[in-house]
């Protein structure tokens, strides 16, 4: 049985080389000048004869107009639908050759394609010219078979692709379609290796075309040639490819072919569910035009499936439908073909009336025909009946026959299938010598087609081979895949988390810093108002106690490692005159004026005592109504009554029509105040003496109704130890006493 489905295979596989393989004009999505062609051209497939009408009525009703640009393509108006210019001319006839073709109009075809040819190298359409040589190359080599006339045609075509370079726009469609073209001459004739060189050049011209349709023909055609070279993975491979790029372009036409040929692929490898699933889908497409040319070729597939399951009824059903089909062509190869594969299955349904009913009408055109396939077929059933009607003789004689011409047709499965029926019938007339010699015939040729297969199984082998190093190697690289994407995660985990701490700890130090810098702003706000005085703005008594120790203390060791030796200059900035002045007015300012003018007031004259003294003197609030003024003193600093002075005039200056009491009481000293033991006096021993000459200031001052000046000053040669005493006070009384301070007054 497998043998018979493979002879029904090849009695039809000639009549789909044009439609799978058409490469000029079908391997890619063509765009023709004119609408009505473009129209024409898509019912090729399906309607060729409608599209052969059209571009008739669109030569016969328009006249060339040859004084336009041969290359012009025309604006669809009014004045421009009675003429055709000779690139839609040489259009037209390219489809009028294709439509006669596929109508098995051999002749018509050629004389169309010729027509083309010629209009384009009158009017120099270079590219209309190479594309009319290739679909003429092409149709010879369907029509003729002449290898030699074929390839001297391509080789002709090749060197004036060569002679054009790029300068043609259609350069890469060109090529594209020369070397398929070229592939399915090779592999007709055998030569594997060179059809795949060809291949992969088709390819690479076709990658650039950036044109899936080219691309799934691509495809289509390459499966076609490893089916028919029974390599079926390889085959699949492309078909599949080609029907999931049908799918994606949405290419139902195309769709339908690989259809039908991953049908084929199936049934050969005995898929049938497959096979049905993919030939139905094609029917289904060409179902819808009855007149196409492939429709019979599809149902022919379906009913040789369901004849593999047994289900005989249903493949007589699409025989007859497809019988249907081929009357209406007069293809007389395949209504002979029909016939048979009907008269075989009635033959298998023990129905042996109609088998020879079927069988006689495919004789009667046997007579009128040379087809050694079918006539070889036709020997074979007839030698079938004979032995049912118990005719040895005439079978020996059918059989015979049926390997006569299926060696004439090198058809080797049909001879083989003959060869084991003559054995087997001679076997039953006891010819058992004539059916030793023809067994042994029998496995002489079963042998070399099982070393033929066993050579395609070993390549097979070494493919599946390939394929599943492929495949281990697919798996350790997918193994791989996921550990790295499993790392990828983590480590996109631990980005993500370091991200947010990061943003956490960016947000927390901003907001660190906008705090800190908030409380610093405070702070100094604070510290403002910590050591300023709060009534006249002036450094206050606190300010004054914090920093003078220290103040002193630097001051006094300056000057001790200058008398040491230990610094070159005496450094006259360190030392200081304290001069501590008292305004008795502001002491009663709150009780004659009230405390609001009496704020206003002491605010007034603390911002023009400010605005008096100058950097780096400095100014404090030492009490009430007592301000301390601290100076770095030098030789050119003025005299003590020039200080007080001074101090005067900042109180007569000062502008108040309130504060009209001038009178201020000013004590002073200088720092340090023992000139030979810098440190015996400390800040507030020093502040002590201050006071003590202020208050002195204050007695004189009441004696004599006046502003007064004290000055306390120790003799160079005072002794430390007569001040080493708690009492300060008491201390400075002594040395008054002895004449270790001198008083300085404003009096004397």
């Amino acid at each position: 049985m497998v043998v018979f489905l493979w002879i029904l295979y090849m009695s039809f596989r000639q009549c789909l080389l044009f439609i799978f393989v058409f490469f000029p004009l079908s391997a890619w999505a063509k765009f023709f000048s004119a609408p009505i062609l473009n129209d024409a051209y898509q019912l090729l497939d399906t309607k060729p004869a409608q599209s052969l009408r059209i571009v008739n009525q669109y030569l016969e009703q328009r006249q060339i107009s040859p004084g336009q640009n041969p290359n012009q393509i025309p604006i669809n108006n009014d004045s421009e639908r009675t003429i055709r210019t000779p690139i839609s001319t040489v259009e037209a006839f390219q489809i009028k050759a294709l439509a006669n073709k596929r109508l098995n109009k051999n002749r018509e075809a050629i004389e169309a394609i010729k027509e083309a040819i010629s209009l384009a190298k009158d009017f120099q359409l270079k590219s209309g010219y190479l594309e009319s040589k290739l679909i003429y190359a092409y149709l010879w080599w369907n029509l003729t078979k002449d290898v030699d006339e074929t390839n001297s045609i391509l080789a002709i075509i090749e060197q004036e692709l060569l002679e054009t370079g790029n300068t043609i726009g259609i350069h890469d469609k060109l090529y594209f379609g020369f070397a398929l073209i070229h592939a399915e001459v090779e592999s007709e004739q055998g030569n594997n290796s060179k059809a795949q060189k060809y291949y992969k050049q088709a390819m690479t011209h076709g990658a650039k075309l950036k044109d899936p349709s080219s691309l799934i023909f691509y495809h289509i055609s390459y499966g076609r040639h490893f089916l028919k070279n029974k390599q079926f993975d390889q085959a699949l491979t492309e078909l599949l490819s080609a029907y999931w790029q049908s799918i994606e372009a949405d290419q139902s036409g195309q769709l339908a072919r690989a259809n039908f040929l991953l049908g084929e692929l199936f049934f050969q490898r005995k898929v049938l569910d497959k096979a049905l699933e993919h030939a139905s889908q094609s029917a289904e497409f060409y179902g819808r035009y009855n007149n196409s040319e492939q429709l019979s070729n599809v149902l022919t597939l379906i009913a040789q499936i369901h004849l593999k399951q047994g289900r005989f009824n249903l493949a007589l059903v699409q025989y007859f439908n497809a019988l249907d089909q081929e009357k209406e062509k007069n293809n007389v190869n395949k209504l002979i073909s029909l016939r048979l594969d009907i008269a075989n299955t009635y033959f298998l349904l023990y129905n042996y009336a109609l088998s020879e009913h079927y069988l006689k009408q495919a004789n009667n055109l046997n007579e009128y025909v040379k087809l050694p396939k079918q006539k070889a077929r036709a020997a074979l059933l007839q030698a079938k009946l004979n032995l049912i009607n118990n005719k040895p003789d005439l079978a020996i004689n059918d059989i015979q026959t049926a390997i006569v011409y299926s060696k004439k047709d090198n058809d080797k499965p049909l001879k083989l299938q003959s060869q084991k029926l003559l054995s087997e019938t001679y076997e039953k007339m006891g010819l058992f010598e004539a059916a030793l010699k023809a067994q042994r015939e029998y496995e002489t040729l079963n042998s070399s087609i099982q070393a033929v297969q066993n050579e395609i199984n070993e390549e097979v082998f070494r493919q599946q081979k390939s394929i599943i190093e492929q495949s281990l190697h697919y798996q350790g690289l997918e193994a791989q895949l996921k550990e790295n994407h499993l790392q990828t995660l983590k480590i996109q985990k631990i980005a993500g988390f370091l991200v947010a701490l990061l943003t956490i700890i960016s947000i927390y130090a901003f907001r660190k810093q906008q705090v800190n810098r908030f409380l610093k702003k405070r702070l100094h706000l604070l510290l403002n108002k910590y050591y300023t005085h709060p009534r006249s703005g002036l450094r206050n008594l606190r300010l004054l106690t914090e920093r003078l120790p220290s103040s002193l203390q630097q001051s006094s060791s300056n000057i001790e490692q200058w008398h040491l030796g230990e610094l070159i200059n005496e450094p006259l900035s360190d030392r200081l005159r304290f001069t501590l002045f008292h305004i008795p007015m502001l002491q009663e300012l709150y009780l004659t004026h009230g405390y609001q003018e009496g704020l206003s007031i002491e605010k007034a004259f603390g911002d023009y005592l400010s605005s008096v003294v100058t950097s780096p003197s400095r100014i404090y609030h030492f009490s009430d109504a007592s301000f301390l003024y601290i100076e770095h003193k030098s030789d050119s600093t003025c005299s003590v009554q020039e200080m007080a002075e001074t101090v005067q005039s900042w109180i007569n200056n000062f502008d108040s029509n309130i504060l009209t009491d001038k009178t201020v009481n000013i004590g002073m000293v200088e720092y340090p105040f023992l000139p030979r033991a810098y440190t015996a006096i400390n800040d507030r021993e020093l502040i002590d003496i201050l006071l003590m000459a202020t208050n002195a200031a204050q007695h004189l001052s009441e004696e004599l109704s006046s502003s007064q000046w004290v000055n306390y000053r120790a003799i160079d040669n005072a002794p430390a130890a007569s001040f080493a005493s708690n009492n300060i006070r008491l201390a400075c009384e002594q040395a008054i006493n002895q004449g270790l301070i001198k008083v300085i007054t404003s009096r004397n």
